[in-house]
């Protein structure tokens, strides 16, 4: 009889916790989670190019860079990485993105005698992360959060502010004055051309820390993005410039943690 009462017992214990636990699993397919990560395989880049020298201009990103670079349009955000996260109650999120990114720029100025040429190329990448609650909504990483026009860093493209990986502005002005030749007592004026190319193209891995403080218990999604600039003028004179940005090879790092109580920057 003992026994009996021992065995019921144990039933109504088990199916008391199945009550309990039912609910939990049916209320989201994602299990709780404290990290994750995500690779990146695509490669993007911009350029931009003048020249009113006559001269033969890259036709395309893939002329500058290794890789199957396909040129995109150059202010926007390109979403490199994307992965579910179940959070609990006051935790914060460490976000740790790193990606491979590459410059080039070309100055070359053309200047006769008397005259002066100046040309300039720019090329730039970005990078933003941020999390998507299940209503869609955006919340903005630290220090992005902070981020303003007067802040060394920060760059905003298509309304989001977003971190500067790699920044280059190349500027050439050639000047040349006018040009007198003295033989013995007699003076003369000559006439000459002056051409001065300049070139530059590097590659670098880079890594930004994100973080979401203080987060919330929900299902979130965190999303990173990448972002390329580049900018070609001629100021003066006769001169070509190319500029050019892009990005490749990376890798995202996530982890949930708890934060001293209070925390607050």
């Amino acid at each position: 009889m003992r026994r009996n009462s021992m065995l019921a017992l144990a039933l109504a214990l088990a199916l008391c916790v199945a009550a309990f636990s039912a609910p939990t699993i049916a209320q989201s397919g994602t299990p709780s989670s404290k990290a994750t990560a995500d690779v990146n395989t695509l490669v993007r880049c911009t350029m931009s190019a003048v020249s009113n020298e006559g001269i033969t201009l890259p036709a395309s990103c893939v002329d500058l860079f290794s890789g199957d670079a396909v040129p995109v349009v150059g202010g926007t955000w390109i979403e490199i990485a994307s992965k579910p996260m179940k959070l609990s109650n006051s935790q914060s999120l460490f976000v740790s993105p790193s990606l491979v990114t590459g410059l080039y720029t070309r100055t070359r100025t053309k200047t006769s005698d008397g005259s002066t040429s100046t040309a300039q190329a720019e090329g730039a990448v970005y990078l933003r992360a941020a999390l998507i609650d299940s209503n869609g909504r955006q919340i903005v990483a630290e220090p992005l959060a902070r981020c303003s026009a007067s802040i060394l860093g920060c760059t905003q493209k298509s309304n989001y502010w977003g971190v500067v990986l790699d920044s280059r502005i190349q500027s050439l002005t050639q000047d040349i004055t006018a040009c007198t030749v003295l033989v013995d007592s007699i003076s003369g004026t000559c006439d000459f051309t002056s051409t001065i190319d300049f070139i530059l193209q590097t590659a670098s891995a880079n890594t930004f820390n994100f973080i979401f403080p203080n987060v919330g218990q929900g299902v979130y999604t965190l999303k990173v993005y990448a972002g390329v600039g580049s900018d070609a003028s001629i100021f003066a004179g006769s001169g070509t410039a190319v500029g050019a940005a892009a990005f490749g090879l990376g890798s995202v790092t996530a982890e949930s943690v708890r934060l001293v109580r209070g925390f607050e920057f």
